[in-house]
């Protein structure tokens, strides 16, 4: 039975969200999240029987220097066997890849001398992991070739010997979209393990895939190396001179390509993008050009992944849908999308991987009691969950998660959340409640709702009510209601938002005195935007927050993409010539009414929102005479990887809230 007609008939999988009760025996602590194992990245054998899978493991607090170790395990897929680490080393190892006869499993690990992520190479029959690759600066990414020869990977050009000479002697001046050092393409034999380089123009590579007679690539790829915006191409490169053989498209999603290269050679897949919404969908065209075929154009969610199947006339998707996942099986003739299943995974890393002939695959799912874990689907079998890497979450005083709905009060449309609710929970009891506004595009969903910057169980576990809604710009109602310009223009997000939040003060769920936002990136966007618009909320905790988008637009420090291009797409121009949009979209420019409790936080080595944007906050409130903090983590980006800052952020979090709430 091929791939199609077993998802045709499969029935749907739901992991069905169950209200955590009374007996679990403790509150939440910052430390129970920042300790919690994570997993994401599951690989499955081409015969189905085994599934590779990479765990991260909690940072060593005796080591704070030391980031998480992330390790592969394996585990069959009928589940007869538990979980097994494979490859152990004293380093870190990820992206594990089976090789097309199943035989081999490559990966990317930092445990050579060179201490940079290489491939590596190990055989089933259990031998010492292989390295393979040698670059001077790590490699990206890697794919293997349709016939096992061969490896292909990405990998950013390192300094050279005279650059390396300069800077030892301090003279390393950097001359700014001149000194670009552009991601290659490279190709590894198997046999004699000889590298060569596929892409010698200055290119930068973002995604690529090889054809089926391994003679040729599927590249996504941008011209100009220090090139801004949110847009690359896509091209057919040859293997054997790295010469554009032709151009795709033009409108490539930079951030994820998905470039996949169907099994017939006849098409390739990979995800457009609309510049001036920030917005993406699945697109084909024909491997020897042509026009691009849209799919999912009319889907009310968003793909973010997607495959080839192996009958080459469909393509199997995973789509955010509301506040849950589907997996989808997409008629690549038609575009026609049927559900297969329903998952519940983050949105973030969630991925699946399909068997050679699709009679299994594998995927990471969570529930809302229980952080991500390996499940595996199969023809002759239900769901099963095949891993269990959290049982200390069983302790734990949860907070029960359920799916929420309200309406716009300006154009009548349906919205969709998440409300975590205390485990002692009373209907008709109004909570204090606090609204943890969406980071980014990426929607809310029903599943596990803890980490370092997602407080809802810690917050839940302490006596609140959650709010996380799913506002204009969260991409899972289709393309044309969600994109990063419509966060970036927080109006309509902030009336939506403010109506679920009027529906839960009907409902007697939130008490009117006692509301709290916060939030981080986009949702610390959200937070500074709502509390210089209303003064309902007593407490607000913005974490990476843009203030002033025309501050942003200048400073682009190390984090081009999300440099001047895509300020641009989103306003209609540079500050010099759609200077009032940038003001009008800006909460700096409305300072002068908030009257919010505020804590600030920020990672003071942040480029993709510089930590400039929190000071400048900060001095704003502090002269309006609002009571404000400010907290800035040394060393961290606009991700907090070090586990007492982690801590800490949650630790300050929870007490403001109690100091303006409780």
């Amino acid at each position: 039975m091929r791939f199609v007609s077993f998802f045709s008939v499969f029935l749907t999988l739901t992991v069905t969200v169950q209200p955590v009760t009374a007996q679990l025996k403790r509150a939440i602590t910052p430390e129970d999240l920042v300790d919690i194992r994570s997993v994401s990245d599951p690989a499955i054998s081409p015969d189905g029987k085994r599934i590779a899978f990479v765990v991260s493991e909690p940072r060593d607090a005796s080591r704070p220097q030391l980031p998480r170790a992330r390790h592969i395990w394996m585990v069959p897929v009928d589940g007869s066997e538990p979980a097994r680490q494979l490859a152990a080393s004293a380093r870190s190892e990820n992206s594990p890849r089976w090789s097309p006869d199943g035989r081999s499993l490559a990966f990317l690990s930092n445990r050579g001398e060179d201490n940079q992520q290489q491939v590596w190479l190990v055989h089933a029959d259990g031998s010492e992991p292989e390295k393979l690759t040698s670059a001077r600066v790590g490699v990206q990414s890697f794919r293997w070739s349709p016939d096992g020869r061969m490896i292909a990977f990405l990998a950013r050009d390192g300094r050279t010997e005279e650059e390396q000479k300069k800077q030892e002697l301090r003279d390393d001046a950097i001359h700014v979209d001149r000194d670009y050092k552009p991601t290659r393409l490279w190709v590894i034999g198997l046999s004699d393990r000889k590298t060569a380089l596929v892409t010698r123009q200055d290119t930068d590579v973002a995604d690529f895939d090889w054809s089926p007679d391994s003679a040729s690539f599927a590249v996504a790829f941008n011209p100009d190396p220090s090139g801004e915006g949110l847009s690359d191409r896509l091209g057919i490169v040859r293997r054997a001179d790295g010469q554009l053989v032709r151009n795709l498209a033009d409108n490539v999603w930079s951030f994820a390509p998905n470039v996949r290269w169907s099994p017939d050679g006849s098409a390739v897949l990979f995800f457009e993008s609309w510049p001036a919404k920030g917005s993406t969908w699945p697109s084909l065209v024909s491997s020897g050009g042509g026009p691009l075929r849209p799919l999912l154009k009319t889907y009310p969610g968003t793909a973010w992944v997607c495959e080839w199947a192996a009958d080459t006339r469909h393509i199997v998707a995973e789509a955010a849908v509301g506040t849950g996942a589907k997996l989808l099986r997409i008629d690549a003739g038609t575009g026609e999308a049927s559900a297969v299943a329903d998952l519940l995974i983050e949105f973030d890393g969630g991925t699946f991987s399909v068997n050679a002939d699709g009679h299994a695959i594998a995927f990471v799912a969570e529930k809302a009691d229980s952080p991500p874990d390996v499940w595996a689907l199969t023809a002759d079998q239900r769901p099963r969950q095949l891993t269990n890497f959290n049982p200390q979450v069983a302790l734990l005083r949860l907070g029960a998660v359920r799916d929420i709905s309200w309406t716009s009060r300006k154009d009548g449309q349906m919205l969709h959340g998440v409300l975590v609710t205390p485990a002692d929970f009373k209907t008709g009891q109004p909570y204090p409640m606090i609204v943890e506004a969406h980071p980014g595009v990426t929607p809310w969903w029903l599943g596990w709702q803890g980490s370092w910057w997602q407080w809802a169980q810690l917050l839940a576990s302490n006596g609140y009510v959650v709010f996380l809604p799913n506002v204009r710009g969260v991409m899972s109602q289709g393309w044309e209601f969600g994109g990063i310009a419509e966060t970036w223009t927080p109006g309509i997000p902030f009336d939506q938002t403010m109506d679920g939040v009027d529906s839960l003060i009907e409902q007697k769920i939130a008490d009117p005195n006692r509301l709290g936002i916060g939030g981080w990136s986009n949702g610390g966007l959200m937070t500074a935007w709502a509390i210089t618009h209303t003064n309902r909320f007593r407490a607000a905790a913005p974490f990476a927050a843009i203030i002033d988008f025309q501050v942003q637009w200048g400073d682009v420090t190390g984090n081009v993409k999300w440099g001047m291009g895509l300020e641009e797409n989103v306003f209609g121009g540079t500050p010099m010539s759609a200077r009032q949009r940038y003001e009008a979209n800006s909460a700096l420019y409305s300072v002068q009414n908030c009257k919010t409790p505020t804590l600030i936080l920020h990672g003071a080595a942040d480029t993709t929102v510089p930590v400039s944007q929190a000071y400048m906050f900060y001095r704003a409130l502090k002269a309006l005479g609002v009571e404000t903090e400010m907290v800035v983590y040394p060393r961290e980006g606009h991700n907090l990887v070090e586990r007492a800052h982690q801590i800490d952020i949650q630790t300050r979090v929870l007490a403001w809230f109690d100091r303006h709430l409780k």
